[in-house]
């Protein structure tokens, strides 16, 4: 098999780690290359299982995401979900990677669960996860009783996309990873783009998310601005909210999505190869942000 090479490309992710802090973007999209290697040097290791944390918040919104994902392919293959024995299954699931991260497995299988939380010891009490699995459950409860998802279902389910569209597409010669939760073409002939949301949400943050999505929609599918509906689906509140996108705002996107790429390439050593070093990726000085990140243990010790 040839050798994986890392190659540059911008994500929504990618950008708000290089926001937080330089460094810690540096440590997760470089210096934990090649970290999955049997031969790979310690520290390369340490950094990509740390790369591999997950908040609790996030994790809850991973499960309710492939969750919704499992319930909409049982649907279009047109039989129906038993709404209480589904959750019931997810929360006991979530049990089991709970213990496994707690275990510590993920040191050894990266890819498992790996919770910040059991990483660096936060004491919590018990019903702290205990309202987790409750909004997990109020989340997928909320879901199945979404007017939207009735309207979905009224719609031909080869009309629908969970998760096969190509999720990179070519922006101005950067790969951009960008797509979707769910879409469907509705009724009046647009097509809806959908994304599912567990917790608050930043207005500023959401729009460059959706906004995103709407240049998918135009790169990848040919599909104008006027005619993409965007919806943002919070299911613990539940509210479903519109945006409406022309082709004015799609700029603005493009233009937000430049900034970001230059930014990020101007710190590179070698742009073109995508070459990267430490030094030149300065630490945030914002202790908030260091108490919360997966590579405290190697960059701020002190903080442990």
């Amino acid at each position: 098999m040839a050798d994986l090479s890392n190659e540059f490309s911008w994500s929504r992710s990618r950008d708000a780690t290089f926001q937080d802090c330089r460094r810690k973007y540096y440590l997760h999209y470089y210096g934990a290359w090649g970290g999955w290697a049997a031969d790979a040097a310690a520290d390369v290791r340490l950094l990509y299982i740390l790369k591999q944390l997950a908040s609790r918040q996030m994790w809850a919104g991973r499960v309710v995401h492939d969750a919704i994902e499992m319930a909409l392919h049982v649907y279009q293959q047109g039989r129906d979900v038993p709404v209480e024995p589904f959750v019931a299954d997810v929360i006991e699931r979530m049990r089991g990677e709970w213990r496994s991260s707690r275990a510590g497995r993920y040191r050894d299988s990266p890819k498992t669960l790996a919770l910040f939380e059991h990483e660096y010891a936060v004491d919590l009490k018990p019903e702290v996860w205990q309202a987790l699995s409750r909004n997990v459950s109020t989340c997928l409860r909320n879901f199945f009783r979404l007017p939207l998802l009735a309207e979905v279902r009224k719609t031909a389910p080869e009309h629908w996309s969970i998760e096969h569209w190509s999720k990179v597409f070519d922006f101005e010669g950067t790969p951009v990873w960008s797509a979707p939760d769910f879409g469907f073409w509705n009724d009046a002939g647009r097509l809806t783009l959908v994304d599912w949301k567990t917790g608050a949400s930043d207005a500023d943050a959401t729009a460059f998310q959706l906004g995103c999505y709407a240049l998918y929609a135009r790169e990848v599918l040919g599909v104008p601005a006027a005619q993409v509906v965007l919806l943002e689906v919070n299911l613990r509140e539940p509210t479903v909210t519109p945006l409406a996108w022309d082709d004015a705002r799609l700029e603005a996107i493009r233009e937000q999505l430049r900034l970001s790429i230059r930014s990020m390439r101007a710190y590179l050593a070698e742009p073109a190869a995508n070459v990267a070093r430490r030094e030149d990726f300065e630490r945030t000085e914002e202790l908030r942000i260091c108490r919360w990140c997966n590579f405290r243990r190697v960059c701020r010790p002190e903080l442990v």
